[in-house]
């Protein structure tokens, strides 16, 4: 296992959810944090709630779907920080609905958060990360990138299209020491899952996700986890015992 600790991590979608308790992981390994988030209330209160601490932690306000805000987010954290060692690309937006009844608008939307999102974020920060000759993306998908289901559809099209655009970056990138892998979780405990009808103990949490994120930034650099699936042990239905 390497030690992370003074490395730099950009996480976008990062103040709430996943991408909170992933910088909150990654801030108590020693790892200086930038969260992005599109809503300037939540920003401040992740940043402030992650500047307990020991680390350099900034907040950069913006929309990963929109070039020119990637752009401007990027020109701030380079501003901040002497190098990026690790992007976490969390951001992602869910509209459940059945495919007759959805829109093209709908899918627009989705495709620009859950798939631009990404390309911006890697296109901006992979340059850096080849020039550094070192480097860690994480790209959350899920279980809908792996499998289909009813009113899903759309989602499910935009985290297929991750999982392929991952597996082709990272292919390119590993002549250069950087490793580019991507998580598929099940049913996360998060605002963006919605009622799910489950107990909320026998979910997984956001939490769960983050020790593994941790964990496989931890390998040795000569070895990556490609992908991991996470699944809840035993979810059980409220009306259960």
């Amino acid at each position: 296992m390497q030690e992370i600790q003074g490395k730099y991590a950009v996480i976008t979608g990062g103040t709430k959810g996943i991408g909170l308790a992933s910088a909150h992981a990654l801030a108590q390994e020693g790892v200086n944090i930038a969260v992005i988030g599109r809503n300037a209330d939540t920003l401040k209160d992740a940043v402030n709630a992650l500047q307990k601490h020991d680390v350099e932690v900034i907040g950069a306000n913006g929309d990963v779907s929109n070039k020119e805000d990637v752009d401007r987010i990027l020109n701030e954290v380079n501003d901040a920080f002497d190098r990026i060692d690790i992007l976490i690309n969390n951001a992602g937006i869910m509209n459940p609905t059945s495919f007759l009844d959805s829109s093209e608008e709908d899918l627009r939307k989705m495709m620009d958060v859950n798939v631009f999102g990404i390309y911006h974020m890697m296109h901006g920060i992979l340059p850096q990360m080849k020039t550094q000759k070192q480097g860690d993306v994480i790209n959350i998908s899920s279980m809908s990138g792996l499998k289909g289901g009813p009113n899903s559809s759309l989602y499910s099209a935009t985290k297929f299209a991750v999982i392929g655009m991952t597996e082709g970056v990272m292919q390119e990138m590993r002549p250069h020491n950087i490793r580019v892998s991507y998580l598929t979780p099940s049913a996360v405990l998060t605002d963006l899952i919605g009622e799910t009808g489950l107990k909320k103990e026998t979910m997984t949490h956001a939490e769960d996700i983050a020790d593994i994120i941790v964990s496989q930034l931890k390998l040795n650099p000569r070895t990556f986890i490609k992908t991991s699936q996470m699944w809840a042990t035993n979810p059980v239905k409220e009306d259960q015992q």
